[in-house]
């Protein structure tokens, strides 16, 4: 990405305990920095990139984007909830690990390996988005959204609550775990009995 001149470009910054909540930012660089402990709630990002960065045990929830790119980032043990993803630029590499994803949108982006893992994700919207290979491992995807989604070699051992319907997604040769693989079942309208 090219700096232009009315753009504020930030390396190798470690930004801690800020609460810097509603605010609408425009073309900022983050290469390679660090948000710790600190509240972004409810941010607009125009025109900005998010490069090598983590979020560590932050707020971000609400977060808002307009032509705002995502590259190599890491979200650890932070509130990200109710955030369209889908509306960040493409490429888009980001992985959740211990975080809560719940109500965010994710609606056809290319997340192929990422890792959301040990997270909470209630109503998440993962439709249309190449997921081939990713990493569910001991997510909660109560009522997760999957339609149309590549889950092709895809891990969801240890995953719970999900619901995936495998004749509108592809799952070929994904990792499920017992007993929640049995939600299978109920996309083939049959009676179980005992």
């Amino acid at each position: 990405m090219q700096t232009n001149p009315g753009e504020i470009v930030h390396k190798d910054k470690k930004f801690e305990n800020i609460t810097y909540e509603n605010k609408h930012l425009i073309g900022r660089v983050f290469r390679n920095c660090t948000f710790s402990k600190s509240s972004m709630k409810g941010c607009k990002f125009e025109d900005s990139s998010f490069e090598g960065c983590t979020f560590d045990d932050c707020d971000i929830s609400l977060m808002k984007f307009q032509d705002t790119a995502f590259t190599n980032v890491t979200v650890n043990n932070c509130k990200a909830m109710g955030i369209a993803w889908s509306e960040a630029t493409n490429p888009f590499s980001i992985q959740f690990l211990h975080s809560r994803i719940s109500y965010s949108v994710f609606y056809g982006k290319n997340l192929r390996k990422t890792k959301i893992m040990h997270c909470q994700a209630d109503e998440a919207d993962f439709s249309e988005c190449n997921l081939s290979q990713a990493d569910f491992g001991y997510t909660d995807l109560r009522g997760a959204r999957f339609s149309n989604t590549d889950l092709t070699k895809a891990n969801f051992a240890g995953a719970k609550n999900y619901y995936i319907d495998p004749a509108a997604n592809k799952i070929a040769k994904a990792k499920f775990s017992l007993p929640e693989a049995l939600s299978f079942l109920q996309a083939l309208d049959i009676e179980l009995v005992d």
